[in-house]
């Protein structure tokens, strides 16, 4: 039997646990409140913000790496060849 292959995002999306909508809405808005009360100016409550998007971003990326058995691509081809290989079984 051949060794399994990185699985594909979709199959990866499938087995991720989901958080109700109305939930995430709530508690977004809900922190984002409490940056206004805590900060008082927008542009830092932005920048705030934008850090926690970055930081959830990597955070989500390495999950994913790490849930896929996808190594990491060391250099732009990689990360395209990577994403066409992805692509292309995902239409078959």
């Amino acid at each position: 039997m051949a060794p399994a292959g990185p699985r594909s995002g979709d199959a990866i999306f499938g087995n991720v646990e989901r958080v109700n909508a109305e939930l995430f809405t709530l508690t977004y808005g809900a922190t984002v409140r409490q940056l206004l009360t805590d900060l008082e100016e927008v542009e830092e409550v932005n920048k705030q913000l934008d850090q926690m998007g970055y930081n959830i971003g990597i955070r989500l990326i390495d999950e994913f790496l790490v849930k896929s058995n996808v190594a990491r691509c060391v250099d732009f081809k990689e990360t395209a060849e990577m994403i066409a290989k992805v692509y292309s079984n995902n239409l078959a």
